[in-house]
């Protein structure tokens, strides 16, 4: 009885936070990290309440069309914490092979009876979930056991849960309604998507965005080598292995890796270490990070200038830059220096220039979906355009600080040409100083990291 009210707990906690992401727009991440850091979960309900909250979010579209489909109330007159509970269980059915179904039925029950208290509200949500239960044909089907497409919802990998009636879009007939459904991704993305990648990689892309996104830590080589934080883990019973200049470990929370206070690593995406490195900083340089929090790039920077130079971080949001300063004490870096400024139309308290800029433009996160989880339902087509025109705007005002001969680094974490290619050919077709000396693009793949682009421009040197 006790391990029941342990679970029902968690689920309740799922619920509560799930609610607070849509009603405030805050970030699952914060909200997650913030409820583990509590003393009273255990790793295990840390690693559940993870992934029930992550799950729901990424698979919304496909939960919710399922309930609709099987509600006799039409779903936006369903109460909305009910419709969180029915997320929940229904999550567990579908995507979840170590929960019984009936337990995950009977945990939302209790739940809306906790939270609610109306014998209709209860009934209501027995009925569906039983009712999508019963119409399950195979929960764990292959690719080669589908007869009907409209019958078929992708789990993961390579499996299905088949239903013994058609439910979804047909796919020859509404492609991009079907993978939207089929895949939980918003329909206007899925046709951008199919445009410019075709189906297959489309699906792929899908895919990769609906799996937990593997962890990598930056190693703080300055504190301790790779092979001897690797034999650190190890000691601790955390499996890990070497890719690159970081380390990926498997199925762990970052509270049980050893070493984070003491600044021995920075959780950080290998994509996104590419961009220090590409910047091409030398010792004793005067570097401009515009857009810096939470300081990944800053202080990677700053490890690579083995303590020299001086690093100008700046950020719109003072509370942001107060986690620059806390991981820059954490990784023990002291030329890193804190600016509070908007970045855009040249709004900057500087009167310097400088050997190096980095600009980690704010974007529309389509690379990295599968880390920030509520991205995908929070954007909308018409952002992307309002997104480049102030990623140019910053662009601008980080090229106006540069010294000549100096190298710019323009970096997102979109997989959209608008945000990436098309505002470096703008900017090299209007500033005749600047020239583009390389660029790399890369699409979301789970051992090879986010989605993402990096640009790097060079300031002809003027000649006297």
């Amino acid at each position: 009885m006790k391990n029941s009210s342990r679970k029902t707990d968690v689920r309740y906690e799922c619920i509560r936070i799930l609610r607070t992401i849509d009603e405030q727009e805050v970030f699952a991440q914060e909200l997650v990290s913030e409820r583990c850091s509590h003393g009273d979960l255990s790793e295990r309900d840390k690693r559940l309440l993870t992934e029930l909250v992550n799950g729901v979010i990424r698979h919304r579209l496909s939960l919710d069309t399922l309930i609709s489909f099987f509600s006799k109330i039409s779903f936006n007159k369903i109460e909305p914490w009910v419709v969180y509970a029915l997320r929940v269980g229904l999550y567990q059915i579908l995507y979840l092979d170590r929960v019984p179904a009936s337990a995950a039925v009977n945990t939302s029950v209790e739940l809306v009876k906790k939270l609610i208290r109306r014998a209709d509200a209860v009934k209501f949500t027995n009925a569906v979930l039983r009712s999508i239960e019963r119409s399950i044909h195979n929960k764990s089907a292959q690719e080669s056991e589908i007869t009907d497409p409209q019958g078929a919802l992708h789990r993961k990998e390579n499996t299905w849960c088949t239903f013994h009636s058609p439910i979804f879009p047909d796919p020859c007939k509404h492609l991009p309604s079907y993978l939207a459904v089929n895949y939980s991704h918003p329909e206007w993305l899925i046709k951008r998507w199919i445009g410019r990648y075709g189906k297959e990689k489309t699906i792929e892309i899908c895919k990769t965005n609906n799996l937990a996104p593997r962890l990598f830590l930056r190693v703080n080589q300055r504190k301790i080598s790779i092979g001897e934080f690797i034999v650190l883990l190890d000691q601790k019973g955390i499996s890990s292995h070497a890719v690159r200049n970081a380390v990926a470990v498997d199925d762990v929370a970052v509270s049980e890796i050893p070493g984070f206070a003491e600044g021995l690593f920075f959780v950080q995406d290998i994509s996104a270490m590419k961009v220090a490195e590409f910047l091409k900083a030398e010792k004793s340089h005067t570097v401009l990070d515009l857009c810096a929090a939470p300081g990944g790039k800053a202080t990677h920077i700053a490890e690579l200038l083995e303590g020299t130079g001086r690093i100008y971080a700046l950020d719109i949001s003072l509370n942001r830059l107060h986690l620059v300063k806390e991981n820059c004490l954490r990784m023990g870096i002291h030329n890193v220096f804190l600016v509070c400024g908007d970045a855009s139309e040249g709004r900057v308290p500087f009167h310097m220039q400088f050997d190096r800029v980095l600009i980690d433009a704010p974007c529309s996160n389509t690379g990295v979906l599968a880390r920030r989880v509520e991205a995908r339902w929070r954007l909308r087509e018409r952002d992307i355009q309002k997104l480049a025109s102030l990623q140019y705007s910053i662009l601008k005002t980080g090229a106006a600080l540069l010294k000549s001969d100096g190298y710019l680094v323009y970096s997102t974490c979109s997989i959209e040409p608008e945000e990436n290619q098309y505002v470096i050919k703008k900017f090299i077709d209007n500033e005749s100083q600047f020239y583009l000396d390389e660029e790399e693009y890369y699409l979301p793949d789970t051992n090879a990291g986010d989605g993402g682009y990096m640009a790097r421009l060079r300031k002809r040197q003027v000649r006297g």
